[in-house]
This record gives structure tokens, sequence and C-alpha cells, in this order.
């Protein structure tokens, strides 16, 4: 049976482990965006607590696209400096490390002037073609940065009601033309996947789900990824929900009773994709759930929450203290708006 501490490769990425930290913005970065010395910090505690790979927070990549104060950029040449020390210092224990790209869209409340969206929603105006090409370039030209820093890969946030999950959804993408509906939104996605792999080569990742509200089930998420396999995407995270937080991260998850709330999701997408690597986030709180989950196929697991609490969690299941997360599900870290810790 696998274990969490088998290695794996999914494509160019060799990992130590099957345990992920999933994208997670710890509203520590500069007013600009940059790399803190309290950043760095969460990043050292992660790797040195065994995570096999680690998302960083979602980084905006135009200036329109920031969501919050303290949310990592990389928007920047300028940046690029404090994102190598971040790898630098993630990398030191051997794991690997991706950064999310992410643009806020309707959801960008710490952005100068308008808020962009497919078509207009709650105050945000609809997007030219010629912003659409923008975007595009704004993400591919983020992914250069990538790799300049040294990131190991990139992953799209393309879940939770930011700019790229509203192009998915039909309700909120109401457009006529090439970029209309989820299937047009799907031809963006698809366009960034392949501009960003023609440029930098690195493994592209995304991060998606059924929207409870969006106007996507699961089976329209797996029709839209098995059209994103043309484009070379190399794995998926499997997610849920749209903002506010308690839409995507549960609360009140209890060992043994009711954890890994998006497996089923997850197990949809993996029969109808055995080829595409999985990673599962959304509940995961002991040792033996986990096991069992990957005798299901699901490669790899993520983790958030428990990893605020206790960043050495890997390293404690992997010296044999198998006892369940410590998190209590309780969300305060993150519905008080400041930086990330456990309040509990």
């Amino acid at each position: 049976m696998v274990d969490l501490f088998d290695p794996i490769t999914i494509g160019t990425l060799r990992l130590p482990n099957r345990l992920v930290r999933s994208a997670t913005n710890m509203r520590l970065a500069g007013p600009q965006g940059e790399v803190s010395k309290e950043l760095l910090g969460v990043y050292r505690k992660l790797a040195q607590g065994g995570i096999g790979l680690c998302i960083t927070g979602h980084a905006y990549v135009s200036p329109e696209g920031k969501v919050s104060d303290g949310q990592l950029g990389i928007l920047d040449d300028r940046l690029i400096d404090g994102l190598k020390r971040l790898v630098e210092t993630f990398k030191t224990e051997g794991g690997s490390i991706l950064v999310q790209l992410s643009h806020g869209g309707a959801l960008a409340f710490k952005a100068p002037g308008e808020r962009l969206s497919p078509s207009p929603f709650k105050g945000a105006r609809g997007m030219t073609l010629g912003e659409i090409e923008a975007l595009k370039r704004a993400f591919v030209e983020a992914a250069k940065r990538a790799k300049k820093a040294g990131f190991d890969g990139v992953q799209l946030h393309s879940a939770h009601g930011y700019l790229l999950s509203s192009f998915l959804s039909p309700k909120l993408n109401r457009r006529k033309d090439q970029y209309g509906g989820r299937e047009g939104g799907t031809r963006l996605i698809g366009e960034i996947i392949l501009r960003i792999k023609e440029e930098t080569g690195l493994p592209v990742i995304i991060k998606v789900g059924p929207d409870n509200g969006g106007g996507n089930t699961i089976e329209d998420i797996i029709e839209s990824l098995k059209e994103l396999r043309e484009y070379e995407l190399d794995g998926v995270e499997i997610s849920r929900g749209l903002v506010p937080q308690q839409e995507i991260m549960k609360e009140k998850i209890r060992p043994y009773e009711n954890e890994a709330y998006n497996l089923p999701y997850a197990l949809k997408v993996k029969e109808s994709l055995p080829d595409l690597p999985v990673i599962l986030v959304g509940g995961l709180r002991s040792y033996e759930t986990c096991k069992e989950i990957l005798s299901k196929g699901i490669e790899t697991l993520a983790f958030s929450r428990p990893l605020i609490r206790e960043p050495d969690l890997p390293l404690r299941w992997k010296q044999g203290d198998r006892r369940p997360a410590g998190c209590q599900s309780c969300n305060l870290c993150f519905n008080i708006r400041e930086p990330i810790r456990c309040r509990a």
C-alpha cells in the first residue's frame, strides 16, 4: 500500500513525499507584494516541518488583480530577488515549491482603479478583448519571473471566484465572443497554459473545482480538465466553493468522522482522467484517512489550516507520532482580517 512518505514524480516534479502545503495567503508580504522577513520565517518552518511540495499563497500577476493587504506579488521584476530568497529558504530541506499565480477579478478589492470581470458583476466591469490579451501576457510574464526566481513550477488559481474561475462560470461569464461561457473560459486558461509552457518550460497545474452557485458541477469541471489536457496541463488540485471562506473551508472537521469533504469530487476526476495527477485538499486531519485516500489512487494530499497550527505535522507523522492534526477547524485563522496565525 502507498504510504504518505513514499516519493512520487509528477511530470518533472520529484517529490520526497505525498504531502502538499496548499496555497495559503498569509497576509505577510510588503505593501507592494514584496517578500518579507516574516514571510520567509513561515516558509522556513514549513521546509523544516517536512512538507514535500509547497504552493505559495496566491501571488497577484498585475496591479488590478490584488485581493488583500499583505498578499504576495509577482507582477514586477523588482520582486524577483525576494522571491528567489523565498525559494532558497524553502528548498534547503529538499522539497519542491510552486508559486500560485492569481488575479482577483471582481474580488480584487485592494487593487487601484476599476475591478475587472468577464462580464459586469457586483461593481466590476466586463473586460475588453484587449484586456484579456493583456491578462494572458501578465500570467506568462509572471511565470517567467517564477522561473528566474527558481520555482519548480506554477499553479493557476482557477477556483473560489477569482478571475480565472469566473471565466469558467456560465453565470459570471456571459460573454458572446470566443471567451464566453465555460467553454470560452477553458480556452482562455488553455491558452495561458500553452504560452507558459512555450516560454518557460515549467510544469503547470491548476486549482479548480465545483463552485456551488457559479453554475459548474464537477462534471462540468471534468469536461474542462479534459480539454486542458490538450494544452499540456500537468496536474490538478481539487477544491470547491466560492469566497467567503466558510464556503471553501468547512468548520468543525473531526478526525475519522467528516474528513476529506472534497474526496468525492477528486475521485470523479480520477475516474474520468486516470492519467492526470490529482491533489486533494479539504478537511484532511488524520494519518489513517490520508493513507486510505492514497490507496484509492489519489496521488497527493494537501493541507492549509493544519499547517498553520502545526507546520511540523509531516515530520511528526514521519517520526511515528500519528495523532491527528491539532487543527480545530474553527477558521479563526482566516476570519480575522489580520496576518494568518492559529488563534484557537
